[in-house]
């Protein structure tokens, strides 16, 4: 029975405070070798996760930006050469998420908000805590815009109908919102599942995540591991699967003791 992980990056697998994962690039890479497949879903940029991938030294189907593209989809069917498209879009692109915003939003609520991309480099490294090549990679955004709002929780609040209502979709994290088409983490597990050979049962997706952008990806996954962050509730799961298991520390570790861990549980289930 085929096995995919699909895992959030910052704050999941990569350390909180530093994103690195050295100290289990190993065990990552013994997951593959045991024919695992690992999808990296994340709020990251393609550029950002070709640059993890690169690090971790293979080329690996993912999802980018809250479940806008599928890249590498052709990978899922075992082969680089499958008939099928190397990327999967759901998302809008920055011009009409722009184009959409004007016409969306009020002038009033628009004022109280600073996008990044016409701020200078100075000003987007302070706000991201990146320069030089990771601050490029992360502002290389082909679904998705990054902005400051100030503005009260009201205001926030009519911010989000009215782009809700235009079809788009605006998500405060712990630095900026993002504003985004109408997708999340879960958007491309249909795809995923329906990406095994005829012969295969299906597939047993073990998700990954540490806040509350991973909701959708840990709800819509047969198991969902849970990486604590330093200082911060779990996130809360409003129709969690059957298995859920928390891992006892934060990343990179976490990751790997729960990855471990949720192979154990299935290990019955694929010999069945």
């Amino acid at each position: 029975m085929p096995t995919i992980f699909i895992t959030d990056l910052d704050g999941t697998l990569l350390g909180h405070d530093d994103f690195g994962f050295a100290v289990i690039r190993d065990d990552i890479l013994s997951f593959l070798e045991r024919g695992v497949a690992i999808i990296p879903n994340s709020s990251k940029t393609r550029r950002e996760i070709e640059h993890f991938c690169g690090e971790l030294g293979v080329t690996l189907p993912f999802v980018c930006e809250n479940g806008a593209s599928l890249v590498n989809a052709n990978l899922l069917w075992g082969t680089p050469d499958a008939m099928v498209p190397r990327q999967v879009d759901a998302g809008t692109s920055v011009e009409r998420l722009m184009s959409i915003w004007v016409h969306a939003v009020e002038p009033g609520l628009r004022m109280r908000c600073d996008f990044l991309d016409a701020m200078d480099e100075a000003e987007q490294s302070h706000i991201l805590g990146l320069s030089g090549d990771h601050l490029a990679r992360a502002l290389a955004r082909e679904f998705s815009v990054l902005f400051l709002f100030d503005g009260d929780e009201g205001e926030f609040l009519r911010l989000r109908s009215q782009l809700e209502d235009a079809g788009l979709a605006v998500h405060r994290g712990g630095r900026v919102c993002c504003l985004s088409g109408q997708h999340d983490k879960s958007t491309f597990n249909h795809i995923i599942r329906g990406a095994c050979l005829p012969e295969h049962s299906a597939p047993l997706i073990i998700g990954f995540g540490d806040s509350e952008n991973d909701v959708a990806l840990l709800c819509a996954s047969d198991v969902a591991c849970v990486v604590p962050r330093p200082g911060a509730p779990l996130p809360a799961l409003p129709d969690p699967p059957d298995n859920v298991i928390i891992a006892p520390e934060p990343a990179p570790s976490g990751w790997i003791i729960a990855a471990n861990a949720a192979f154990r549980r299935l290990q019955p289930e694929m010999e069945a």
